[in-house]
């Protein structure tokens, strides 16, 4: 069972933020920048890894356990969510400041784009600049109606809310697949599809933490270990959409047991702690701007740490002006 203390929680969006670094990297479509040293079969080993990456669903997983946590211990308000999310929104706008800009000298025919895309990147409406931040409206309009999803999960039942919301997911994983092209033309029909599509995972989330129970005894270190290698493996070989269902709730209720090495929970803290401005930054670096100078260090370990150290040095003053900035406003009092 799983009963997940906030430590922990910062350690696993440690580890789900390099996932998210880690795919977005070395994923399919991005498989042949860099020059692989192993392969398996005529794939990169790193692209296969890449396949048990699932970073969105992990965040919404761990985001659902966490506000159901706070309603226990003393109930969540939408008042207080949209200044949670008006926080996010914080640290999105000043990465936006300081990337915005420098794409405007170096794609000045990209960035910043008509008045109209301007104003729909900076309220996450449609994120052209910065694709993979897709994540953040749905996310945002979970989190402002959590109170709602939370009470509704408890008027179901558990086994019913996961049934109904697993359905609403394969349904919109099928349009999704489907209708593709019409969607991502038409954002005013693609955002409310998308806050349907998330609600699943956070739906997951909430119910993990309302079926969670202290350990009577701690599991063998040495099962645990086994347990997350055979889980990762068995994702990589089969790669169904669907595995996420079974994959990700399993995977947190492993890392949620290991006991880590301090050092390691150190860093591992430190970097969950950052996750929002890494997630909001890495793509800036490996995709949009430095792309090439990314991909120059060849090889996939030193792309990835490289990516990493830079991001998380950006995160520092990220996170010290939008903290600044958000302390100016009204709302969050």
């Amino acid at each position: 069972m799983l009963d997940l203390s906030k430590k922990n929680s910062s350690i696993i969006k440690g580890i789900v933020i390099m996932m998210m670094v880690f795919y977005h990297l070395f994923n399919g479509s991005h498989m042949h920048l860099h020059t692989p040293l192993l392969y398996i079969g005529r794939v990169p080993m790193a692209t296969w890894l890449a396949a048990v990456c699932w970073p969105v669903s992990f965040f919404l997983v761990l985001s659902g356990y966490g506000l159901a946590s706070k309603q226990e211990q003393g109930g969540i308000s939408t008042v207080r969510q949209i200044s949670r999310v008006l926080r996010i929104y914080m640290h999105y706008w000043v990465v936006l400041a300081i990337f915005l800009p420098i794409g405007m000298v170096m794609m000045p025919d990209v960035y910043p784009g008509g008045i109209k895309e301007l104003v729909a990147n900076v309220l996450a409406w449609n994120t052209t600049y910065n694709a993979e931040m897709w994540f953040l409206l749905p996310y945002s309009v979970l989190s402002v109606f959590s109170l709602y999803i939370i009470r509704g999960i408890e008027r179901l039942g558990n086994l019913a809310s996961l049934v109904i919301t697993t359905v609403i997911y394969a349904g919109t994983s099928f349009l999704i697949s489907r209708c593709g092209h019409f969607l991502f033309t038409h954002i005013w029909a693609y955002q409310p599809l998308l806050c349907i599509h998330l609600l699943q995972a956070f739906t997951m989330g909430v119910v993990l933490r309302r079926t969670s129970l202290p350990l009577s005894r701690p599991y063998p270190q040495w099962g645990i270990v086994g347990a997350i290698i055979i889980l990762v493996l068995a994702t990589c070989i089969k790669r169904y959409s669907f595995s996420y269902l079974v994959y990700v709730p399993l995977l947190v209720i492993l890392l949620a047991h290991v006991r880590w090495p301090g050092w390691m929970r150190a860093v591992l803290t430190e970097l969950g702690n950052k996750s929002m401005p890494i997630w909001m930054i890495h793509t800036w670096l490996a995709y949009y701007l430095f792309q090439p100078q990314v991909y120059s260090l060849k090889y996939a370990p030193l792309i990835f740490i490289a990516v990493m150290i830079a991001c998380y040095l950006i995160s520092i003053p990220v996170m010290w002006i939008a903290g600044r900035l958000y302390n100016l406003l009204p709302l969050k009092k």
